[in-house]
Order: structure tokens, then sequence, then C-alpha cells
């Protein structure tokens, strides 16, 4: 039964691998993105046949309750509900009046614009305030005016905050309220984003993500500067709009989604025809640093060279090329750019060092995922010693991890618990830790997750396996045949999450380790 699971995952896969070797993953679309997106449109191309598609699709894609969440069918969210009441109020009311009703009903209910402003409950609040100003919901004088002087403070200062940058800048630009030093800020803030568009390449956009994209058309548009960078912008949305009038919040995550993938297909003894996989993940290696972050030369991103340079993604790549048995110069600059990029307290954050702002902060599941790639190339040493120490002071009293980019506990805790296992480490406290919070947390139905899902299911086989604990992996594994779809896939899960409660999945993810876990099971096993 095993070996057909497999056998039909591997099939399925290689059906819809690219010319390449690689994988294209699929994103949910996003409320966020939509709405920002079809907002810069009226700014930028007020004529754009695509503003109204993306008006009905925040219209149909309404919860039942009167909010939205990020993607479809995410719990309604205060993160989301005024970014989509707002667009809606301001570029369709008429055919817009009742969706509109019904979300700011949602809202009182969330506590109305006290709780709009209320940036521990709304990460986004001056982009949904903002937007609900646009349709008159909002005084806009009242909105927190954007630090744009932050461009000022030396690189290194900066380069503690990513991918809000972008943003922070062109809206602060609009917001037009800087006396001092404006010509000097203005002419800084526009050579930033010259920089990322130089790094990122034509086809880019900002972050490859129709979100931030946005953000930047909007901010620039309305502050009538470089209508160079506002038509490029249009240009990325036009290009990255799906057929029913959406937009993800990233184009796609396909480096991180062919790395899991790849790892899989190792785990289950298959590399003879993986030659091209190998040579795309040494292309998107970056040789250059990138100033935004501060990071040198030889990490990998989330895509294909427009991506920024990140921890998780550069571990992915290490841990894929040891598993086609390649240990060539572009890892040794992979673990130099790793050892480089580690925090101070011993922990690996997923762009910047020694942040604590939001997902900037040290995480779990990256820090687990960079020890794994150093053990797996033949790195140890002390940047592995400081990581088990890190483990140790960040692990929670009930054993589990918390982890910044999933939701729940499962992935933190078990991507730690897989590490330490891998590190020979399985009798640590910290390991006995994570192993008895996995046991207790295991859903009667076999499977992890509220409910289970195929990713949080196949992290803590691994984990799990990684301690020589077989019997609760066996009925994991159960679980995962049992919801294979007959395609060979697996079901993705609105897991992964970022600014506090947006969520979002993709199904390279959920098959990449669900193959892992199953194939290392069957190894296991056997062994």
């Amino acid at each position: 039964m095993i070996d057909q699971v497999i056998t039909r995952a591997i099939d399925g896969l290689l059906a819809i691998r690219r010319d390449d070797g690689s994988w294209q993953d699929t994103l949910p679309s996003a409320a966020v993105a939509t709405a920002s997106a079809i907002v810069a449109l009226h700014f930028a191309d007020p004529g754009s046949d695509l503003i109204a598609a993306g008006a009905r699709w925040l219209r149909e894609t309404q919860n039942a309750n009167g909010g939205w969440g990020d993607a479809v069918g995410a719990p309604s969210t205060l993160n989301v509900t005024p970014y989509a009441v707002g667009a809606l109020h301001f570029l369709s009311p008429e055919e817009s009046v009742e969706a509109v009703r019904r979300g700011l009903e949602r809202i009182d209910r969330f506590g109305g614009m006290a709780a709009v402003g209320d940036r521990e409950r709304c990460k986004l609040f001056v982009m949904c305030q903002q937007f609900l100003a646009f349709a008159g919901l909002y005084n806009e004088s009242r909105i927190m005016r954007l630090p744009i002087e932050v461009i000022l403070l030396p690189r290194r200062l900066r380069q503690k905050v990513s991918f809000t940058v972008p943003f922070l800048l062109s809206w602060g630009l609009m917001q037009g309220r800087t006396r001092v030093l404006r010509r000097v800020i203005t002419r800084r803030a526009l050579a930033y984003l010259d920089e990322l568009h130089e790094f990122e390449g034509p086809g880019g956009g900002y972050q490859e993500s129709p979100f931030m994209v946005a953000l930047v058309c909007i901010g620039l548009a309305r502050a009538g500067l470089r209508p160079d960078i506002v038509r490029r912008c249009v240009d990325y949305l036009r290009a990255t709009v799906r057929p029913d009038g959406s937009w993800p919040v990233n184009r796609d995550l396909e480096f991180c989604g062919t790395s899991y993938v790849a790892q899989g297909l190792q785990e289950a003894g298959h590399t003879s025809e993986l030659e091209r996989t190998r040579d795309w993940i040494l292309f998107c290696q970056r040789d250059v640093a990138f100033p935004a972050t501060g990071c040198p030369p030889g990490g990998w991103g989330w895509s294909a060279r427009c991506g920024w340079p990140e921890a998780d993604d550069t571990a992915g790549a290490l841990t894929a090329l040891a598993g086609f048995g390649y240990y060539g110069d572009p890892v040794r600059r992979g673990v130099d750019w790793l050892r480089a990029m580690q925090n101070r307290d011993g922990s690996w954050s997923c762009f910047c060092t020694n942040s604590f702002v939001d997902l900037d902060g040290p995480c779990s599941v990256i820090t687990a995922h960079v020890v794994t790639a150093l053990r797996s190339v033949g790195a140890a040493g002390e940047p592995i010693a400081r990581a088990v120490r890190w483990f140790a002071s960040a692990q929670r009293p009930d054993g589990s991890f918390t982890c910044r980019w999933y939701s729940g506990l499962t992935a933190g805790t078990a991507a730690v618990l897989d590490a330490l296992g891998g590190l020979g480490l399985a009798g640590s406290p910290t390991a006995t830790g994570c192993r008895k919070w996995l046991l207790a947390n295991q859903n009667p139905d076999g499977g992890w997750g509220s409910p289970s899902t195929a990713e949080e299911t196949a992290w803590a086989v691994l984990g799990l396996l990684s301690v020589g604990e077989t019997s609760a992996a066996r009925r994991g594994v159960a679980w995962l045949t049992e919801h294979q779809r007959p395609d060979g896939l697996w079901e993705p899960a609105l897991i992964g999450v970022y600014f506090l409660d947006l969520m979002f999945s993709s199904d390279l993810f959920a098959t990449g380790f669900a193959l892992q876990a199953v194939a290392r099971f069957r190894r296991t096993v056997d062994a």
C-alpha cells in the first residue's frame, strides 16, 4: 500500500513538472491583494476593465457573516474586512450597497473604527484606514503619518526591516507631510525603489507580490511621482490577474515548492531524472549582495531570480543539493550566506538579522530548516550549537514552539524535533518536550491540525520518525494514505500565515512534505 502511495505521488508530480525541471505552485487568490490592485488601477489606469471584475470577485467571496478572510474560505478578520469594504464603497458603490452594509456591520462587531486603529489587533491598520478614507468612511487626517524619514537612517539600521519598506516609503510620499529635507527624502526613497527594481528584474514587480506592487502604485500615483514606476506596476498587475478577476498575494512560491518536492522525491529514492531540477536550483542562486536586507551573495529566494534572498529557501536549496550529492562551490557560498545571516541569539529569521519586528523576527521553523541544511552538507560547528541553545530557550513550557510563518504549534514543534533528531539529540530535554507535545496533540483520526491537514500531519510524522517514534507516525501515514487524491497529490490547507491572521496555502507544500513523510516512513520501517 505504501509503495502504491509513493508511486502515485511520483507519477503525479512528474506529470506537472515544467520543462526546465521546476514546479509551478499555486497560491489562493487574496482579498487584500485584489482590493489593493483595483484601487491602484483606479489611480493609475482608471479606464481598466479589471476594476469591475476585481470588485465583483470581492462581493462574491464575502463570508456569510459579512466579513472577509484573505483567502476564500478563511475566517473573517479585522485585517481584511475594512480593506474590502473601503475598496467596494470607493469603486463600485451602487453595485456593492448590500456587501458594504454587511461589511460595516461586521466591523462594528469587531469593535468598530477603534478596533481598526488598534495596531495589536489590526496589523494593516494604516492601509485599512486609508481604504476606508478613500470611500469617505474615515477621516484621512487622522491616519498615522508613516515615518518616511527612516530612509535617512544608516543602511544597517534600515536593514532590520524587510518587505514593508517599499510600502512605507511610497505611502509616506503619498501622505506628503514631510517638511524638513523633503527633497532629499523623496530622492532617496525613489532611489531605494529603483534599487529594488534593478535587483528583481523587469518582470519581478516588487517582491513578486501583486499586493506590494499595488501599494507602491497607489502611493506614487497619488503623489504624482515617477510615472515610469507607476506604469511598470500597472503592467505587472495586468500580467498577474487571474481569469476570475482576482490576484494572489504573491505570484508564486515556485522555488519553495520545487525544493520541497525535490526533497520528497529524494526521500522516495527517485533522483535519476532530476538533473534539470538540480540545475534549475543552482541557476536560482543570487550571486550579488542585496542591500535592502544586508545579505551577502549566495542566497536563494522564493521565486526564480526575483524573490528576495532569505534563510528558509537558502536552507531548502542546500538540503536539496545535498540530496542530489552535489557539494560544489554554490553550496559553500550558500553555507557562508547562512552563517552571515544568523542572529546573535543563535536563531535565524527570514530576511534580516537581529530584528524582532513581526515577520522579521526569529523563527523556529526557519532555524530548524537551516540546522538541517547545515548538517546535510557537512557544515557542523558553532552555528548549529548556538541554534540548539536557542531552541532550548525558545521552547514553551508545554514543549511546543510557535512559528511566525505557519498557524498553530505543529509546524514549529515538528520542525525542531526533526532537526534535533537529525543531530542525534533525540534524548535531549528539548526534543523530549517536542515529542511529548506531538504525541499529546495527535487527532483521533491519526492526523495533526484543527482539523487534520496534510502539511501538519507530514511535519509531525517527519519529526517523530527522526527520534524513532514509529507508532504515532504509522497512524499519521495512514491518514496521509487515506487522503491522497486520485492524481497522486494532496489537498493544501490554509496553514501559512502573515501579518497576524492573513492565511495562504500552497499545493506543492502539501504534496512535497507528504511525500517526504510517507517515503521516510517506508525507509524507516524497511530499515
